[in-house]
């Protein structure tokens, strides 16, 4: 190979480990992505309508083999965590509920006096608005943040149908098996489905860009970047 060639070639390899990067940071994003889906629909009011008072631990996507599944652990170590976080994002909201009563508006302003000490409330009331309304926007990242580290924790436990099916955890034929799980648990299996076809899509691409960059320079190592991503922080 002559020199020309063999700086095309290192060009094509650089691209090419760059687009592997890029592709293994949005495998990390579609598991942050599947933490948030399966969370919010394990905790779905949704399954009270569907199903009765079914509690999400009972759910049939928690079982294996009849026992208990590490990803219960995982759910309720999550679930632990974003109650508290809830609960601090309701206390914010009460104290803004408390100000839409007993705010500036409900002040008399007959006298100068009152209305010196309305104008001070409603400019009070304004700054402590928008320090409540900010403190809760940061909960809610702080909750989105805790359901996507439980996504990537996660992503690797939760079973495909195809997987049940090959393994024995659903009897009989998939459709047939389908049948016996409730409005809420075929929700549920569907958003475990798709992000498993999507990150399984990303990985088929990573493998095509490594196998490409080896018949560039067959005897050269794997870069660290080649490897399919395993660090999901």
């Amino acid at each position: 190979m002559g020199i020309w060639g063999s700086v095309k070639n290192a060009a094509e390899k650089t691209k090419m480990r760059g687009d592997i990067a890029l592709a293994q940071r949005g495998i990390t994003a579609r598991k942050k992505k599947f933490g948030v889906e399966f969370y919010n629909i394990l905790t779905n009011d949704k399954q009270r309508l569907l199903g009765g008072s079914v509690a999400a631990g009972s759910l049939s996507v928690f079982k294996k083999n009849g026992k208990e599944d590490p990803l219960k652990d995982a759910f309720d170590a999550a679930h632990e965590d974003i109650r508290g976080m809830e609960a601090r994002k309701e206390m914010f909201q009460q104290k803004l509920d408390v100000m839409e009563v007993k705010g500036s508006h409900s002040m008399p302003d007959n006298t100068i006096g009152q209305k010196v000490s309305k104008t001070g409330k409603k400019f009070s009331d304004a700054g402590n608005g928008t320090k409540h309304r900010a403190q809760m926007a940061l909960v809610d990242r702080e909750m989105k943040i805790r359901k996507e580290r439980f996504g990537c924790q996660v992503f690797d436990m939760a079973s495909t149908t195809d997987d049940k099916g090959k393994k024995g955890l659903i009897k009989g034929t998939i459709s047939k098996a389908l049948t016996s799980l409730s409005d809420h648990e075929k929700e549920i299996q569907k958003v475990v489905d798709t992000a498993k076809k999507d990150v399984a899509e990303i990985e088929g691409k990573v493998q095509s860009l490594q196998r490409q960059i080896a018949l560039l320079d067959p005897n050269s190592e794997p870069s660290e970047t080649e490897p399919l991503a395993t660090n999901n922080n």
